[in-house]
């Protein structure tokens, strides 16, 4: 039987680092996010949301805290006077996910 966890580790080291080098862009996955990239490549049955955990620890990816937002209107402005609407970043959530930076 194939060894699924070192097959992830090698795919995911080979389009992702822990760390920024190169100036990749840093991108932000969840587990459940991973596991549906392995799955595409892996059949789904032999790995689990835990091995994608344990892959991420194991290759020193890092959970980061991010804070969820979105836009709102603050002022609805006026067409008729030429004053723009005005828009806001409100916080909607927060979430843990693996910070990633691509290669």
């Amino acid at each position: 039987m194939e060894d699924y966890k070192e097959i992830m580790k090698e795919l995911l080291l080979r389009f992702y680092s822990p760390i920024g080098v190169g100036g990749g862009n840093k991108i932000h996955k969840s587990t459940q996010e991973l596991l549906s990239m392995f799955r595409g490549v892996i059949p789904s049955t032999p790995i689990t949301e835990h091995d994608v955990f344990e892959v991420m620890k194991d290759c020193s990816f890092e959970i980061e805290h991010k804070i969820l937002t979105k836009e709102v209107c603050i002022y609805e402005g006026d067409e008729e006077k030429g004053i723009p609407a005005e828009y806001d970043k409100v916080e909607v959530g927060r979430v843990l996910l693996w910070g990633l930076y691509e290669l």
